[in-house]
């Protein structure tokens, strides 16, 4: 009613010409009076004091939309969803991997189970019974070579033996065999000389002396044959198949050596391997294992950190709680960053932001200076404010510059909107 009466007065000052009120070229500016009387107009709309346009980070076709306009959301609450179906899969794999490594880090400091010990020392056992046989197995191909080596040994002492016959030795005691009997045919021959004129002499002991000396004498020379003639070339050849069977059998014994030795080595390979095993199951984690598991686990909730924060940027989410002021977009519609999709702002805290404050006003207002506030959507009703804020910077709207002032108003009614017109008097003085 007071914006009334100030518009009455104003109009009569102008027809009579007592008055010398400002005029103004800008299209959106209000005709105001001199700033001698002390009072400023301007237009403005009614905000809450903390709002914001929200869109999402990054492009995508909007899914699902979880508010509508005027609804109360709190902090944190989702309000829209972009096609995010990769991205969901990808936040619960990572969730996997962060319970995989937790559960195996837990399992680590829990330590070993009487199974895992019993089953480690299972292992253990088993392994050296595996060393015993390949031991076993090694030592009876010793065994063996060094037989096969005994046999060819012996069959070229055979050899050696039937190649250098007859010595000279042997031919000596031949013929020393031969003389003998020679002298002993001598002698009974003489013997037997002595009475060959007997008609009886086939009936003497000097004839049977003769015989038995000649039977001498020839088995002598004949072993003397046998002594001096040597080994056969048939002889040779079976000495010779013999060494080279018993060869054969010492290669076969060898060929085998290298199998078992390692055999024996990876037997103790095993051994060394189980008893560690069994070691680090009685000993526990040790603190490079922990701190291993432990970094894991970091990880994994690195990597899920990083799948949720790349969902949560197709995801429009309320940065506070406020009322939901405009939806500008539905399903299956392109999202933009940049291009907000809906207004939110806390409406429970709303103040007036002038909208066509001129330039040649603005230098006249200081912070804390009184203003009184009219709605149209109240008519008759005033209310009591003050500037809490100027804006720095003009802007500029259908070519005619303007500054934002911004005006707390205590008691709004609450059926007062966002964005309804107020009309701002702000008295100078």
């Amino acid at each position: 009613m007071k914006r009334f009466w100030i518009m009455a007065v104003l109009i009569l000052l102008t027809l009579t010409g007592c008055g010398s009120p400002q005029q103004t070229t800008d299209a959106n500016a209000t005709t105001q009076p001199d700033a001698t009387e002390g009072v400023i107009w301007a237009s403005g709309k009614l905000t809450p004091v903390r709002w914001a346009g929200l869109s999402p980070a990054v492009s995508g076709t909007v899914s699902a939309i979880h508010v509508n306009e005027g609804d109360q959301v709190a902090a944190d609450d989702l309000l829209i969803d972009l096609d995010s179906g990769v991205l969901k899969a990808q936040v619960d794999a990572a969730a996997a991997a962060v319970a995989e490594a937790e559960a195996a880090l837990a399992k680590l400091t829990a330590g070993a189970t009487p199974a895992q010990i019993a089953q480690a020392r299972a292992a253990l056992e088993a392994t050296q019974a595996g060393l015993a046989l390949a031991q076993s197995e090694a030592t009876q191909v010793t065994q063996a070579v060094r037989g096969a080596e005994a046999q060819v040994a012996i069959a070229r002492a055979q050899y050696n033996d039937l190649a250098s016959r007859p010595t000279d030795a042997e031919k000596q005691a031949a013929q020393r065999e031969v003389d003998i009997e020679q002298a002993a045919v001598n002698q009974a021959q003489a013997a037997y000389n002595v009475v060959r004129g007997d008609p009886n002499i086939g009936m003497r002991p000097e004839a049977l002396a003769l015989e038995q000396a000649t039977a001498g004498l020839n088995a002598a020379k004949a072993a003397y044959a046998a002594a001096t003639q040597g080994a056969t070339p048939q002889q040779l050849a079976v000495a010779r198949a013999q060494i080279a069977a018993a060869q054969v059998q010492v290669d076969a014994a060898e060929a085998r050596t290298p199998a078992v030795e390692a055999n024996v080595q990876s037997a103790e390979a095993a051994v060394a391997g189980a008893q560690a095993a069994l070691d680090a199951v009685l000993a526990g984690a040790t603190a490079e294992d922990r701190a291993m598991a432990e970094a894991r686990v970091m990880s994994a909730q690195a990597a899920l950190a990083v799948a949720q924060a790349q969902l949560g940027q197709a995801q429009v989410v309320a940065p506070f709680a406020g009322q939901v002021g405009s939806l500008s977009t539905r399903v299956g519609e392109l999202a933009t960053p940049g291009e907000p999709l809906l207004l939110l702002g806390e409406t429970d805290r709303m103040h007036v932001e002038t909208t066509d404050l001129r330039e040649t006003d603005v230098t006249q207002l200081q912070l804390g200076m009184p203003v009184e506030v009219t709605f149209d959507a109240l008519p008759g009703h005033t209310y009591e404010g003050a500037i809490t804020r100027i804006s720095p910077m003009s802007n500029t709207e259908k070519g005619s510059t303007n500054y934002t002032v911004e005006v707390d108003v205590p008691g709004l009614d609450p059926g007062l909107r966002w964005g309804m017109t107020a009309f701002v008097n702000i008295r100078t003085r």
